[in-house]
């Protein structure tokens, strides 16, 4: 990095943090968290689309209502067979959607989970747009809407008589990493997560985006735009939530070569979270996409959950035809 651009992020950033100042330091953790509040006896009105047998699994294509309006695109596999098992809930990266996770899911089915993977707000038809920091009240209602949405996620595996309630895992990418912060902070049925890459802040430019898209961002919305964004959003930052975790387990997993996240932040948000946690790094892109993070995600899992070995499941299914 230039030095003029070394000064130019330190200015950026220093007028940021001024802002920042005056609302989240105000707010205590029980004011952050009522953000997420919903009616958790409200009805699930779960309404079955189609489902599909694939590798022995049953694939089921359903919505289920929000409490913030509309309805939650939703998978749920299930394998055959008797007693409880562990409840594993999914949630994809920003450029993705709930298939994302469909073939660690089948794995994870057929080793003993209830698999839940949702869409995102944005990809449902009622989703008003666009968001962003040109629409911070937006963006942050967004967000809002995505936490409680897992977290209605939560009470239909819980709900469900072959779930175990003691045995509740989260897997989120990108995205669903930094939004899961605020979910394990909020909801302590987790027993353990993993967090694929994420940011413990989406508006502090120390920790947060790589100096690029800072660079992107002063240029498109200006400095004005920037602090109205981060009022409204850095309340709710998930850097505030992710440290109330306990007694989740935390397993981290972060890119070397990462073009959206920078070594800070990724630093940051490990360093932010409560313990248990467990921090690894791989040498690969944003997608983490490699073989090791998924051996290394399934093999944790099956252990802090006590299933049946996942990573075995997808070794088989790459093998076949």
């Amino acid at each position: 990095m230039t030095r003029s651009r070394w000064r130019a992020r330190l200015a950026f950033g220093a007028i940021v943090l001024a802002a920042q100042g005056s609302v989240a330091e105000e707010l205590s953790f029980t004011e952050r968290a009522r953000a997420f509040d919903y009616d958790a006896t409200a009805a699930l009105d779960i309404q079955e689309r189609s489902l599909e047998t694939v590798d022995g699994v049953t694939v089921h294509d359903f919505t289920y209502a929000s409490p913030k309006g509309g309805r939650v695109p939703a998978y749920l596999l299930v394998a055959p067979g008797a007693g409880r098992r562990a409840g594993l809930l999914f949630m994809h990266w920003g450029q993705g959607n709930r298939s994302e996770f469909l073939a660690e899911g089948l794995a994870a089915a057929r080793a003993g989970a209830v698999c839940l993977m949702i869409d995102a707000p944005y990809h449902r038809d009622e989703f008003q747009g666009p968001t962003g920091m040109g629409n911070p009240d937006g963006e942050r209602a967004l967000f809002v809407q995505l936490v409680i949405d897992l977290r209605r996620g939560l009470d239909l595996l819980v709900a469900r008589p072959d779930v175990d309630a003691a045995r509740l895992g989260y897997v989120g990418h990108s995205l669903g990493a930094t939004w899961g912060g605020a979910l394990v902070g909020v909801d302590h049925r987790l027993r353990a997560a993993v967090f694929m890459g994420g940011l413990p802040s989406l508006t502090d430019p120390t920790h947060s985006y790589t100096d690029e898209f800072w660079a992107i961002f002063r240029e498109q919305y200006g400095e004005e735009k920037i602090r109205a964004y981060q009022a409204v959003i850095g309340p709710i930052d998930p850097e505030h939530f992710v440290s109330h975790a306990a007694p989740t387990r935390l397993l981290f997993q972060f890119a070397r070569r990462d073009r959206f996240i920078s070594d800070a932040a990724a630093k940051a948000y490990a360093a932010a979270a409560s313990a248990p946690k467990e921090v690894r790094w791989y040498f690969t892109g944003h997608e983490l996409n490699d073989q090791a993070s998924l051996r290394d995600r399934a093999q944790w899992l099956s252990l802090q959950l006590r299933t049946r070995p996942i990573w075995p499941e997808l070794q088989r299914a790459s093998k076949q035809p």
